[in-house]
């Protein structure tokens, strides 16, 4: 970021990174949130003992395979382990970057 840049403009660029980073802190706690969910169907389906099994289906519920289910969730697990990494990274990148913003708004306005 260049110091010749208007503060005004700066802390403008600075309100909207945190917006982004809140959002994606937001999506990053709702992946986490999809990963217990999971974890804990998984865990629900090694202490069925019975071997009925039920799958939501839009608003019904619908008899499946454990096998599969059980496939189904380690996927989902794995794809928002993944999704989760992504999140962390774009808000690491978003930290640093409001940091950034931060600290040359800061000497921007000392400078004046």
């Amino acid at each position: 970021m260049s110091e010749e840049q208007d503060p005004q403009q700066m802390l403008m660029q600075l309100q909207q990174t945190q917006q982004q980073l809140q959002q994606i802190s937001m999506q990053k706690e709702e992946t986490e949130s999809e990963i217990n969910e999971a974890k804990k169907a998984l865990n629900q389906l090694e202490d069925n003992e019975d071997g009925k099994v039920y799958s939501a289906v839009g608003s019904i519920m619908v008899e499946k395979d454990a096998d599969q289910l059980e496939e189904e969730l380690n996927d989902k697990v794995e794809d928002l382990e993944v999704r989760k990494k992504s999140l962390a990274k774009k808000e690491k990148k978003l930290q640093d970057e409001m940091n950034e913003s931060r600290e040359s708004l800061q000497g921007n306005m000392n400078l004046g």
